[in-house]
């Protein structure tokens, strides 16, 4: 792990937040497993710190969404459970066998490629066969195309029918859709149960129990954020938020009324302002579209001024502003107005993206107790 960093912008990852988060959810589901999504490099917090920090509190099983994640997590030791949420090329099954990866079936064609590809003496494979409750994205539709991947996973020697899962679209919202998705994979999976069944994502573990189950998938409230402002309403568990991403001033200048900041001069200042640099921008998972948002300098509430750029943003300041100011452009407190729910507000998306949007050259610094480790991808 490498604690350097020449550029004084990081995200703070709160580990200890995490596992928090991780058994408040394992107590509300006492007797399912738990399996940790940290796809898309731990939504953005770096899969492998994370994979490592969770396996000390007890996390045996993770899910990532491609091949090439879960390869990664075993190049860095991590030897758990993982399953492979997405298709993966039936020619790379061998892959799957060398690194005892668990993959998704998507259907009875899919199983019929990887088995031309796989040998005798190559070790198992665990298949969890994908069921398309209404998603409408991967997975089998009837129960007559699901009863076909079992007999064709059956045939195989290598291959393991390990689980069976679905998706729900709408489980975020306050609808009767979720309960329609659950018996309809409820009515396709009924003769033929493997050792996992899973259907609840963050929002349907928040919400429902699903007793035909036993595992859960947690993914965004395994970081302390809640899929939807509905969610948050009815779920009983108290999510705590694990990210803030800090930067700090590398420039202080002073502006005369008239004068104009950044690209195509979008920002006129109608008096003498002055204005600070920060070293962060839209290639570090900064949007353009944050120009006018308010970030927290020092206890103050400053507005973003001009177009962000690749690598730096400005913002108006007191006057009495100083070079290594520290400005909290996203929170780690959900109350606060700078919270990772009022960003996704402010660019008009929602979390996930917000969070899987920040760059690979932002450092990290993990606190675990009083222990801060950082991580700097760029200089390991």
């Amino acid at each position: 792990m490498s604690d350097r960093y020449y550029r004084p912008t990081f995200v703070n990852v709160n580990l200890d937040a995490i596992s928090s988060n991780f058994k408040h959810i394992e107590k509300l589901h006492p007797n399912k497993t738990v399996i940790a999504v940290i796809k898309a490099n731990g939504y953005g917090l770096g899969s492998v710190n994370v994979a490592k920090h969770l396996m000390t509190s007890g996390t045996d099983f993770f899910a990532v969404a491609t091949l090439d994640e879960a390869i990664e997590l075993r190049m860095h030791g991590i030897k758990a459970k993982i399953l492979v949420l997405g298709v993966v090329d039936p020619k790379h099954i061998r892959q799957a066998s060398r690194h005892r990866l668990a993959l998704t079936a998507p259907d009875a064609k899919w199983v019929e490629d990887a088995s031309r590809y796989i040998e005798a003496e190559d070790k198992p494979v665990w298949l969890h066969i994908k069921v398309d409750s209404g998603m409408g994205r991967i997975g089998v539709q009837t129960k007559q195309a699901y009863d076909m991947v079992v007999d064709k996973v059956a045939a195989v020697e290598q291959f393991i029918f390990e689980g069976v899962f679905t998706h729900f679209s709408s489980a975020d919202e306050d609808n009767a859709l979720t309960e329609r998705a659950y018996d309809t994979f409820l009515g396709i999976i009924n003769d033929n149960k493997p050792q996992y069944i899973h259907c609840q994502n963050s929002a349907a573990t928040l919400r429902y129990d699903c007793s035909e189950c036993n595992a859960v998938r947690l993914g965004i409230s395994l970081y302390g954020y809640y899929p939807s402002e509905f969610i948050r309403a009815v779920s009983n568990v108290k999510l705590q938020p694990a990210v803030q991403l800090v930067s700090t001033a590398c420039f202080i200048k002073h502006i005369k009324s008239g004068d104009t900041v950044s690209y195509g001069a979008t920002y006129t200042a109608q008096s003498d302002e002055v204005v600070a640099t920060f070293p962060i921008g839209y290639a570090d998972g900064l949007p353009r579209a944050m120009q006018g948002y308010n970030i927290n300098l020092e206890g103050t509430e400053v507005p973003i001024i001009g177009r962000i750029c690749m690598d730096q943003m400005m913002a108006r300041v007191p006057d009495d502003t100083l070079l290594g100011a520290q400005c909290i452009i996203i929170d780690n407190n959900a109350d606060s107005n700078q919270s990772l729910e009022r960003v996704a507000q402010q660019l008009g998306t929602i979390t996930y993206e917000v969070l899987t949007s920040l760059s690979r050259r932002l450092p990290k610094r993990y606190y675990i107790g009083d222990d801060i480790e950082v991580y700097n991808e760029l200089m390991k």
